[in-house]
């Protein structure tokens, strides 16, 4: 602490005194793969957040999405009831619609009824992006911050929602307008959950692995491109290469993130595909996926390089090529001037006044564009259409 004592004051008042405070943050958690998290033999649940006194725990609250809890819910039962601890199992259902603060008001309503203590009872969330990020939401609020744990059961979820800190609520028609930085405990990926995944729900999270790929791992980009309808077919969930291309997007992301936690720094690579995308996926919040969003928006953003001169026009139509090879859109009927222009318009004040758009200027390569306008995006949708149109799938 810096006392400063000479400070200066309002009239009448000549002698004042300054305290200047200076603290810092800092923040360990783990993100750990581990297979069959549920068998009975796989104690990563029971330990992650106990304290060292105790090998196991005493009592868990389990937030769980009600899709998930019908598919899996047997056997989640079964291994908590292995255990000597008590646990309450709270089903949840959940959608980007109803992702709003009063979701987050009932998750902490919920950790109210149960006596959630404010140290060792990590509470723990299994599900999808939305559930994850409300329940940390929620975790960040109450008593001010309790440990909690992500298990994320979608691919979107595991390659991007559960790994970074951040949490958050959609308010109004804005998403995650309001939200914090709140690291988990540990986030534990099990990706044999994918084997039960709606292949839907697995192209929207290639969106996010399709991204790391061409901002930053042409390796990554290469590998998808030669095994695309393998990948596809075994839902990203069992071969070894399907658990290697999970593994290279979790770790470009956490390569990318670390370093800048708390988006002190607001030129973000990762934020590749979310310029425009956040206004397309609420305007049409009840058809649009996060992760088909997100690849309208990369293809844009690649048309828009490759219409600069910035990128390859060859380079950018691998990238289209390989977005409707995954099964994701390329162009969507939210890509009107006005959604457009709002988008422009939003992330400009998001992004403290700059665009800092990412684009690709290879595959595997990218830099930040901050004078994009809402006639080049457009330029772009209609290229997008057209080459939509000429498609067929092999």
């Amino acid at each position: 602490m810096e006392v400063l004592s000479n400070h200066p004051c309002a009239d009448n008042h000549p002698i004042c005194q300054q305290w200047i405070i200076k603290g810092s943050r800092s923040v360990e958690y783990s993100v750990i793969e581990t297979p069959n998290l549920f068998d009975s033999t796989n104690v990563n649940v029971a330990v992650c957040g106990s304290p060292a006194s105790s090998m196991f725990y005493d009592k868990r609250l389990i937030f769980i999405d009600n899709e998930v809890l019908t598919l899996h819910g047997p056997r989640i039962r079964q291994f908590f009831d292995a255990f000597e601890g008590e646990y309450l199992i709270v089903s949840i259902h959940i959608t980007e619609r109803l992702k709003d603060y009063s979701m987050v008001e009932n998750i902490l309503q919920h950790m109210v009824n149960f006596g959630v203590s404010r140290k060792d009872e990590p509470i723990i969330a299994i599900g999808g992006g939305c559930l994850m990020d409300v329940v940390g939401m929620a975790a960040s609020l109450y008593r001010r911050g309790v440990p909690y744990i992500r298990i994320p059961t979608t691919l979107l979820g595991i390659v991007d929602a559960a790994v970074g800190i951040k949490t958050g609520s959609n308010f109004g028609t804005h998403k995650n307008r309001v939200g914090s930085y709140y690291a988990p405990v540990c986030a534990l990926l099990d990706t044999s959950f994918l084997e039960t995944l709606p292949p839907r729900h697995i192209k929207n999270g290639m969106a996010e692995i399709l991204k790391m790929a061409i901002i930053a791992d042409q390796t990554l980009f290469t590998v998808i491109e030669k095994n695309v309808e393998h990948l596809m077919a075994d839902h990203l969930a069992q071969s070894p290469l399907s658990l290697g291309v999970v593994r290279s997007a979790v770790h470009g992301m956490l390569k990318e993130l670390e370093p800048n936690l708390w988006e002190s720094d607001l030129q973000r690579l990762v934020d590749f595909g979310h310029t425009l995308s956040p206004v397309f996926e609420m305007k049409a919040v009840d058809t649009l996926l996060h992760g088909e969003a997100v690849a309208v928006d990369m293809c844009i953003s690649t048309l828009v390089a490759a219409n600069r001169k910035l990128l390859d026009p060859r380079q950018a139509l691998r990238i289209i090529e390989l977005t409707q090879k995954i099964g994701l859109p390329i162009t969507h009927p939210t890509c009107t001037s006005t959604n457009i222009a709002q988008a422009l318009a939003e992330i400009v004040k998001h992004r403290d006044g700059l665009q800092r758009m990412p684009v690709p200027i290879e595959i595997g390569r990218a830099t930040f564009l901050h004078d994009v306008t809402a006639p080049e995006c457009i330029h772009a949708c209609e290229q997008l259409r057209n080459i939509a149109q000429q498609y067929r799938p092999v």
